[in-house]
């Protein structure tokens, strides 16, 4: 019997994937390697939430793109950044990260930020790509969080943010998780099918 190696993608990638059409989903299956667009900017980012000064680290990134693309980006990315975190008054917490089997498939779960405030802990995941977040989208990617957080940060509450428009994302208290856990799993199975055959 052959057995399959379960394929590995990202939480946001998985989230995508699972709301997306055909065409991007053989957009996102191809993916393009040894490409970090957004590399640089998440680091900037981290390092941003930790400083009293976040403008010039941010800047710092924006002028160090080389990427066709990736100024812009970087810029609104940027300035939804800075009309988010002090909204927040937060303060940054580590978190772990986590592996979860969906099917056959291994979602990573690493968080892009943990964060403590009068509101609680939260495991923050951005959304960091020009077309604006979908609801759907950010379910797939909080329940995901939601399963895993006792590896990320135990006791806290997934948040995943559109941050080009500074908007924050949370599961709903009445949200079906039982048929949204059938949901991811066959969304799951079509994407570990679609990796086979691209293979």
């Amino acid at each position: 019997m052959i057995h399959r190696t379960p394929a590995m993608i990202a939480t946001t990638s998985f989230a995508e994937y699972a709301t997306s059409d055909r065409t991007r989903r053989t957009e996102i299956v191809a993916g393009r390697p040894g490409v970090d667009f957004y590399g640089p900017i998440l680091r900037a980012l981290r390092q941003a939430a930790a400083s009293d000064e976040p403008e010039p680290l941010l800047s710092a990134a924006i002028d160090a793109t080389d990427l066709s693309g990736q100024s812009r980006a970087y810029t609104e990315l940027s300035d939804g950044f800075l009309t988010w975190w002090p909204r927040t008054r937060a303060t940054l917490t580590s978190t772990g990260t986590s592996n979860l089997r969906v099917g056959d498939v291994d979602v990573s779960v690493a968080p892009h930020l943990g964060m403590r405030s009068s509101a609680g802990e939260h495991a923050v995941l951005f959304h960091l790509k020009e077309q604006p977040l979908t609801k759907d989208a950010a379910n797939a990617a909080l329940r995901v969080l939601q399963i895993c957080m006792s590896d990320l940060l135990p006791g806290a509450t997934p948040l995943v943010v559109d941050l080009r428009r500074a908007r924050e994302f949370r599961l709903a208290r009445n949200t079906n998780v039982e048929r949204l856990d059938a949901w991811l799993t066959a969304q799951a199975a079509a994407l570990a099918t679609h990796l086979h055959e691209s293979e």
